[in-house]
């Protein structure tokens, strides 16, 4: 059974197409109206674990609960879920009227409650002038409302999103998930939400699982992925623009120290995961906007010299890229600064808020 307060839950789930192994002993615990996010690459599990929960899938191994029922072998229909698809799947001979009524239609609800419901739909969507327009009419992130509004008539305690705004514009993209956001605050559901957008995911999700290969690497809340990877994968891939990675030796001792080439970095502030240091091979880590640069890099535990080699300006800030031993090395700066190729500069950064991981396992340390 699923535990009190738990909205939905996955036990040792498995599935195999063939020979081929998806998902492996997926175990995943959702809360009454907690927002997670499925984050990870393509070809990552994210929509296929999305889908055994839908019920278009049927699963190798293992269980599904929702709302302590056990719906693993049930139909889509009877799992009370309501899914948002990407590709929005839409009937282009109906009007939007029509869209959001015609599943309630097939299930026998009375017509006024479909009124009631399609009211309040188009209500919370902002989308009552559209309702007699067919989806030929519509803009993408009309018809991706709509879309939405048909998961929203079925008055279910779990909703499915499968990348809904793939296929809309940067601006759109941002609106809508601004208007997800409110909708999930507004209803107080559960929501489970596929993407391989790290803005996304970070924004929405009350907790983020992060996949790779059918496995959950990392499941916690955004800022703490964000700060303490779990691994090597889920640092490099949360992070726009990426994590910097420094390939060296890790030295034990009192203080620890990380080195790469001529490169020497004291880790006596660096807070170590288990059983603390070990000497061997281990990646360094460490973010862009950690790193400050000019006088205030004087005043960080750890300071150096270098030399601009490109720089990136990305409206808000500038991106400059320059090199840590032998490695690249890219920082943030203010856009008003000015800075050119060859430009010698201080760089320096807190080991705390550093990240190390061994080179075998990749596995935090």
């Amino acid at each position: 059974m699923a535990a009190n307060g738990t909205s939905v839950s996955i036990q040792d789930l498995s599935l195999n197409f063939g020979a081929v192994s998806v998902l492996q002993t997926l175990n995943l615990d959702v809360a009454e109206g907690e927002f997670i996010v499925l984050l990870g690459p393509s070809g990552c599990g994210k929509s296929t674990l999305l889908n055994c929960i839908a019920g278009l899938l049927d699963i190798s191994e293992g269980r599904i609960f929702i709302k302590g029922k056990n719906v693993t072998w049930e139909e889509p229909k009877d799992r009370g879920i309501g899914m948002v698809f990407q590709s929005y799947a839409l009937y282009p001979q109906m009007t939007v009227e029509k869209n959001l009524s015609f599943g309630l239609r097939v299930a026998g609800v009375p017509k006024d409650e479909i009124t009631k419901r399609i009211a309040r739909a188009a209500e919370i969507l902002q989308i009552e002038p559209l309702l007699q327009r067919k989806p030929a009419a519509l803009s993408g992130g009309q018809r991706q409302r709509v879309a939405i509004g048909r998961a929203l008539v079925r008055d279910v305690d779990v909703f499915l999103f499968d990348e809904p705004l793939s296929n809309l514009d940067a601006k759109l993209r941002s609106e809508l998930r601004v208007e997800i956001k409110l909708l999930h605050r507004k209803l107080q559901n559960t929501m489970i939400y596929v993407t391989h957008d790290q803005i996304e995911a970070m924004t929405l999700a009350d907790r983020i699982a992060v996949m790779k290969g059918g496995v959950i690497q990392q499941l916690d809340a955004p800022q703490t992925i964000y700060n303490r990877p779990v691994n090597r994968f889920v640092a490099g891939f949360l992070g726009s623009p990426a994590m910097n990675f420094v390939e060296g030796q890790l030295e034990a001792g009192a203080p620890a120290l990380f080195k790469s080439g001529s490169v020497s970095i004291p880790l006596d502030r660096y807070a170590f995961d288990g059983a603390g240091s070990k000497s061997g091979a281990c990646v360094f880590g460490i973010r862009p906007e950690h790193i400050a640069f000019g006088e205030a890099a004087n005043s960080m535990p750890f300071a150096t010299d270098a030399a601009v080699e490109i720089v990136e300006p990305m409206g808000s800030d500038t991106l400059v890229w320059t090199k840590l031993g032998a490695h690249n090395f890219s920082f943030r700066v203010e856009a008003e600064k000015t800075l050119r190729n060859g430009d010698p500069v201080r760089i320096g950064f807190d080991p705390a808020r550093a990240s190390l991981f061994d080179s075998q396992s990749g596995n935090r340390m």
